[in-house]
């Protein structure tokens, strides 16, 4: 026991008897080491022990082996002088009785000193459990803690929480120290009756020796384990009753204290708290669970704000499509803008400053059709209209910022490709309606002065014009049912050498310069639409007039492969260059190069070839032979025949 606890009692002890009064570390080491040794005990109490003609006696006060007190030294009368107090008989016997006393107070001091520890390290299992419970937010996971900690908190063998339903009965039951295996076992679980629903019916804490003997007692339901011991306090928040916690069988047999009560109280009130903050977050999460399924339902893209830090709290599933990655919020609003890199409708990075979430955040703005265009992780452009308001608190203050952008990428696309179209369209209806309007005209006014050769060329102009007209016109039409979803086709065998050859000779004769050879396998048909057939075959025999030199030939091959008809139609002119390779197939895209530049075209014929060619099963591709020129391949299926 430390010195200081112990001293006031041996100096009380020293001044009534007369003799130095010592604990065993203050004693010099050769009579330490005697006191320790357990001689006899004298019959009047205390043992006696002496050392070089001195007498002393000692005292345990506790159960510990150094827990000694020693008075002396000391002689009696008849013993050699010395340098020691005399005591008589009748002293001696005083000494004793002050002795024993002193033991008592110091073993009494131990204890409640013991008791003091443990009540500190109890309080601060509370204090533990306290931060523990209030931590969490799920309402199992604060149940569950709080019996864990109570069982600890006061040393009992089995702990149980029960929360009433409306009916007054325990709708919610957790406990703690019971196997999964013994709690299957109990065949009736506690429903509020007894002495555990006495405590809840009168909302107050009931501690009982044993259980059993309680007039309320009801008995235990078959498999439940023995109680005896019992506790049970009121758990209330606010005033309202919100369950009861119940201990049972405290360890070593014993029987819960009123400090373990005051414990268990303060754990309970505590506990009323973190199970009312947990109802209050299943409601929130209920009605946010609610909020989220709403507002994934809605076409926009929504995104919510808060300041202090900045942070996104809320997005839709709209909005993660549209920004291309998965967003689990809270996300940072810094890392949720850099995922996405902004610009303006110019193209130019947009500021922070100028972005509408921080606009809101910052200054309370109200931002209505802001245009603006980002970057998605997987690299494409997506143009933004953005309308964002503020949400303020009663007093005004800013709480969040609300988001709602739509993705206008394709209408911002449809009116570039309206502009383009609209362009080609007059250049390329202006180019053969200004020839054959001019040659018309000539022949009308001048037909007598014309002599047949002029006459000829005039009319070759006009119906070659004329053709290209129709072409274009049909193009134009096929690409209005495509887009709008009224191209249909009736598959039929189709002989494959007639209407390639029928392609051809429509073709030579808006080109009768220009040569063609024409290779197909025997007997080869397709299962396709003859029309479209045709207007693909006419739209790349068209194309490698235009795109190769005069002089050379125009190739066109069909065969059998893998099941399928391949039919390639290819020039000797310069290629595709590289870097158009890739847009070849977009509708209104022509290639760059100088011969595209002196030719005419909307850039609609292979488009509106792949379209035709996929609809029958079939694709289409571009090859570059090595030695120069281009090939368009496609497929289509292959009729079968005997």
């Amino acid at each position: 026991m430390p010195g200081d606890s112990a001293r006031p009692i041996l100096e009380i002890l020293a001044t009534a008897t007369g003799v130095p009064a010592r604990t065993l570390e203050e004693l010099p080491a050769p009579i330490r080491q005697i006191a320790l040794q357990g001689r006899r005990v004298d019959s009047a109490g205390g043992r006696a022990f002496m050392v070089d003609g001195d007498r002393y006696l000692e005292c345990r006060y506790h159960q510990r082996s150094r827990a000694i007190i020693v008075l002396g030294p000391y002689r009696r009368p008849d013993d050699p002088p010395g340098e020691a107090a005399v005591l008589d008989a009748a002293a001696e016997g005083r000494a004793r009785t002050a002795l024993t006393s002193a033991t008592i107070a110091l073993r009494q001091a131990v204890e409640d000193r013991r008791q003091r520890l443990e009540l500190n390290g109890q309080l601060e299992l509370v204090g533990h459990a306290v931060t523990a419970i209030t931590a969490e937010l799920s309402l199992d996971t604060v149940l569950r803690r709080i019996v864990d900690l109570a069982r600890e908190v006061v040393g009992a063998r089995y702990a149980a929480i029960g929360l009433p339903n409306e009916h007054g009965e325990f709708g919610t039951f957790v406990t703690s120290g019971l196997s999964a295996e013994g709690e299957a076992q109990i065949e009736i679980r506690p429903r509020g009756r007894g002495v555990v629903g006495l405590v809840l019916r009168e909302a107050k804490t009931i501690r009982l020796t044993d259980l059993r003997a309680h007039p309320s007692s009801i008995g235990m339901p078959p498999n439940h384990p023995p109680m005896k011991s019992f506790l049970g306090v009121p758990i209330t928040a606010h005033d309202q009753l919100l369950g009861s916690l119940y201990l049972t069988e405290k360890r070593q047999g014993m029987a819960f204290t009123e400090e373990d009560a005051r414990l268990v109280e303060l754990l309970a009130q505590h506990a009323g708290v973190a199970i009312e903050n947990a109802r209050l977050y299943q409601q929130v999460d209920s009605h946010k669970q609610r909020l989220q399924l709403l507002i994934d339902q809605l076409p926009e893209a929504i995104v919510v704000a808060e300041p202090g830090p900045d942070r996104v709290t809320l997005v839709n599933r709209q909005a993660s499509l549209l920004l291309g990655w998965d967003i689990q919020p809270p996300v940072p609003l810094e890392t949720f803008i850099a995922r996405n890199p902004r610009m303006d409708v110019d193209g130019a990075p947009l500021p922070a400053s100028k972005m509408p979430v921080y606009r809101v955040l910052r200054s309370g703005e109200t931002l209505s059709h802001f245009e603006l265009s980002l970057i998605r992780p997987d690299g494409k452009r997506v143009t933004e209209l953005v309308n964002a308001a503020p949400l303020r608190d009663a007093d005004g203050n800013i709480k969040a910022a609300i988001v709602v952008f739509q993705d206008i990428t394709a209408i911002k696309d449809a009116d570039q490709i309206k502009d383009d179209f609209l362009s080609l369209v007059s250049h390329e209806l202006r180019t053969p309606l200004t020839t054959i309007q001019g040659d018309a005209h000539l022949l009308l006014q001048s037909q007598a002065q014309l002599d047949s050769e002029t006459r000829g060329l005039l009319l070759s102009d006009i119906y070659r014009e004329s053709h290209r007209l129709a072409t274009l016109v049909e193009n134009m039409v096929q690409l209005a049912n495509v887009r709008a979803g009224r191209f249909s086709m009736e598959t039929e065998p189709v002989h494959l050498e007639s209407v390639i050859e029928k392609a051809v000779k429509v073709v030579r004769e808006a080109a009768p310069d220009r040569q063609f050879t024409v290779r197909v396998q025997p007997r080869l048909l397709a299962d396709a639409d003859p029309g479209s057939v045709d207007q693909v075959l006419r739209n790349l025999l068209t194309n490698a007039v235009k795109y190769s030199p005069e002089p050379l030939p125009i190739d066109v091959t069909a065969e059998r492969a893998d099941g399928m008809v391949v039919i390639s139609v290819g020039d000797r002119g310069p290629g595709i260059d590289e870097k158009d390779l890739a847009g070849v197939f977009e509708r209104f895209t022509r290639g760059s190069g100088e011969q595209t530049k002196r030719t005419s075209g909307m850039g609609l014929g292979l488009y509106l070839s792949k379209h035709l060619v996929e609809a029958h099963g079939g694709r289409v591709w571009i090859e570059q032979p090595t030695g120069g020129g281009t090939r368009v391949r496609f497929t289509l299926p292959l009729e079968a025949c005997d």
